[in-house]
């Protein structure tokens, strides 16, 4: 319940508030974090993305992997491998069902994350340069 209440505060954030404001108050890393799990449950249950939706979200993560490495205080290949093997095993093994209402969300912001508006607005986001750690990422 509360990755669900906190996935659709961020992703609403993303989606809906100016670049200056979204830049501002949710980091890179956890924009990241969030599109990796979220995309790691839908492979998971075997639901693909539209091609176009795949193409964007694969132009983000690599927008946002190239930001993380090169803006990182920390070790940016630390962050990037905790998302990996920390965040989304969680998250997998978290998952109950395919049927639940945590996937049926994750599929709901997928679809919010990988518009055009919001490609957007990430490719804003990664024009600013700062630490990609820095900005609300509650759990």
């Amino acid at each position: 319940m509360r990755k669900t209440l906190v996935a659709w505060l961020l992703s609403a954030a993303m989606v809906a508030v100016p670049v200056a404001s979204a830049h501002a108050e949710t980091s890179v890393a956890c924009m990241y974090m969030l599109m990796r799990v979220y995309k790691a449950e839908m492979d998971y249950c075997k639901v693909p993305l539209a091609k176009e939706r795949d193409d964007r979200y694969q132009r983000m993560k690599t927008g946002m992997e190239t930001f993380i490495r090169s803006n990182a205080k920390q070790d940016p290949n630390k962050i990037l491998s905790n998302i990996e093997t920390s965040n989304i095993k969680r998250a997998l093994a978290g998952l109950k069902t395919c049927k639940s209402d945590d996937f049926k969300f994750a599929q709901q912001a997928m679809e919010k994350m990988t518009t055009a508006d919001n490609e957007k607005l990430v490719q804003g986001t990664l024009t600013i340069k700062r630490d990609p750690m820095t900005g609300d990422c509650s759990s």
